[in-house]
């Protein structure tokens, strides 16, 4: 029975398991390294997720603020179909005209729910004097500028 031995293989079994053992722990860290990435990319896509939620909310409560407004004034038609909330009560001969309407202006389904948010605040803002984000109706344009902090959510922060 012939072993191999001597200096210089035990070396090169040393440096083997080195070079294993420094294999394993790349592999250990580019794993470790992939979860992390995972779990951030999971954290922005949840954050994006309730930003998205909040915007939608507050598109409709705007909505619903324009269509109460909008009728206080006695204004029967909004300025653009989806500057109210779509009763579920109407026809379907209403949706159909509403529909040709719709595409008669520019496609609302083009805009973001960010963009018509915006669109829909600054109407109210301008229209009616209020600010979804203060809950109030100002008496002017000075009342308006001097007492609330902006038109966007984020000024409200």
């Amino acid at each position: 029975m012939s072993r191999k031995s001597g200096i210089g293989h035990e070396t090169l079994l040393k440096r083997k398991a080195e070079e294993r053992l420094e294999s394993y722990r790349r592999k250990i860290h580019m794993k470790s390294q992939a979860e992390e990435k995972a779990a951030e990319q999971f954290r922005i896509r949840l954050k994006n997720k309730q930003d998205e939620m909040k915007l939608e909310g507050d598109l409709r409560r705007s909505q619903r603020a324009c269509q109460q407004l909008d009728t206080q004034k006695n204004i029967q038609v909004p300025r653009e179909a989806w500057y109210w909330l779509r009763l579920g009560e109407e026809t379907e001969e209403e949706a159909e005209e509403e529909k040709e309407q719709d595409e008669d202006e520019y496609k609302s389904e083009d805009l973001s729910v960010l963009e018509k948010l915006q669109i829909l605040t600054s109407y109210l803002r301008e229209e009616h004097l209020y600010c979804i984000w203060c809950g109030t109706a100002y008496e002017d344009k000075e009342d308006l500028s001097s007492n609330c902090p902006g038109p966007t959510s984020a000024d409200h922060d």
